[in-house]
């Protein structure tokens, strides 16, 4: 068993309040660390943090809290991604006619117990949450953080308390509920708790909360919020309206210290808009970058804009370290385009593709997620949509269509659904729960392997 798998750090002022910070376990049919960080987490550890309280913080999905035996079976790449560690589990009552294993992704429970016994009992536990269809793993790891420490208050925050508000209250048996941002919504449970009366700041930084990890393979970085565009299928414009930007030094900072302070060679992004009004922000950015010769190489898993790819902007890219370059097409169908939002089209893409490959570029390295499953969208309409990416050299990926409650698309995922997807275990996308009937998982396996060739 490792030592010091959960550490602390002290900064500034001491609040005398000790805090756990939990990233809950993954039940899926499958999961990959694809630069994935618990990063609303990483911001709340690193304010309460500045705020002088005593943070532990424990990832159940991350390797680095695995002990050395375990780990040593887990090949990663070399940019940072690879497997999670996982076992198969029952399947919750609502999934036991899906014919597919069932799986926990993270660190075993009885390791969890290890790691968990080497801390003192904290004053409150903070249990974030993303995908509403990973529902489960919040409640099952919810129940084994009761079990642990039954007089401690537990907080759940994050994406599915937001979104799925009464299911989570329903189900998830924390104390308290911290639905949309935490600096507005935490205020009130603090001072219940503790008498904490101070404002937290905005998220605006990682630093602090990424270095509660044992290990690192790749850091990550979130440059602003939100996405003036609005797509139909996507959650974001509710969530933040407006799209609010970090300093431009404070991100090259952030990416300085990531890069040369930790030794870190891969830094992911997590922007929805990272393109949009270039010469403002991300050329900025990358002109701190090359200034610094800060020798990292960049990840974008989160769909590119197409429409603000330049020449000069393509350029700064190659000569920063790009390196995972992923744009979000989604549909070619004129009329499904119209429908969704028309943000981009097949000219874009030549466009953009066309000053990539100028500033040293391969097309093959470029990835265009398209989007598969969507209500009324044939396999048909989405092998075509390879095939036009195919022609211009570069590669797809097959983005398959989770229905999110409260999105623009929502109501008529709800009437091509083929489960109940109130339940937000059947919002699963690798379930294609509202897929045209065309569109089975035989056909879907197909077309991945098309987009490979």
């Amino acid at each position: 068993m490792q030592t010091g798998a959960i550490r602390k750090i002290l900064v500034f002022k001491k609040v005398n309040q000790r805090v756990l910070l939990v990233n809950p376990w993954i039940y899926d049919f499958s999961a990959y660390d694809f630069w994935l960080k618990p990063i609303g987490l990483l911001f709340l550890a690193n304010s309460l943090l500045r705020q002088g309280f005593e943070v532990r913080f424990l990832d159940l999905v991350d390797n680095s809290f695995l002990p050395v035996e375990i780990k040593a079976h887990l090949k990663k790449r070399a940019d940072g991604r690879g497997k999670f560690y996982a076992e198969e589990v029952s399947k919750p009552a609502p999934l036991k006619s899906i014919p597919r294993k069932f799986k926990r992704y993270g660190v075993p429970p009885k390791i969890a117990e290890q790691i968990i016994q080497q801390i003192p009992a904290p004053s409150a536990i903070f249990l974030g949450t993303t995908m509403t269809y990973w529902s489960y793993g919040y409640i099952e790891t919810a129940r084994f953080l009761r079990e642990k420490f039954r007089e401690t208050p537990i907080i759940a925050g994050g994406l599915y308390v937001t979104i799925c508000a009464e299911h989570s209250r329903n189900n998830l048996g924390a104390d308290f509920y911290c639905g949309g941002d935490y600096e507005q919504s935490l205020k009130r449970i603090l001072k219940e708790l503790f008498g904490f009366d101070e404002e937290l700041e905005a998220p605006e930084r990682v630093r602090l909360g990424l270095e509660l990890y044992p290990k690192l393979e790749y850091g990550v970085i979130l440059t602003g919020r939100g996405c003036p565009y609005h797509c139909k299928y996507c959650l974001s414009p509710k969530l933040h309206p407006e799209l609010k930007r970090k300093p431009v030094e404070m991100v090259i900072d952030e990416i300085i210290w990531q890069g040369k302070e930790l030794g870190l060679q891969n830094i992911s992004f997590y922007d929805d808009a990272l393109l949009l009004k270039p010469e403002e922000h991300i050329m900025k950015i990358l002109e701190g970058v090359i200034q610094e010769k800060i020798k990292v190489k960049f990840h974008t898993p989160n769909g590119l804009h197409l429409k603000p790819m330049s020449q000069e902007l393509a350029n700064l890219m190659k000569r920063a370290g790009f390196e995972t370059i992923r744009f979000g097409l989604e549909t070619l169908d004129p009329a499904r385009q119209k429908e969704l939002g028309a943000k981009a089209g097949i000219e874009d893409l030549a466009r953009a593709l066309t000053y990539l490959e100028n500033a040293g570029y391969e097309r093959r390295q470029i990835g265009v997620y398209l989007l598969a499953g969507l209500p009324g969208q044939s396999a048909v309409e989405i092998e075509k949509d390879i095939q036009e990416v195919k022609k211009l050299g570069a590669r797809a990926y097959l983005s398959e269509y989770s229905p999110i409650p409260d999105t623009a698309l929502w109501e008529k995922s709800l009437k091509s659904a083929r489960y109940p997807i109130e339940e937000p275990l059947f919002q699963n996308c690798s379930l294609l729960p509202c897929a045209h009937s065309s569109l089975t998982a035989q056909k879907l396996t197909e077309l991945k392997a098309l987009c490979r060739e």
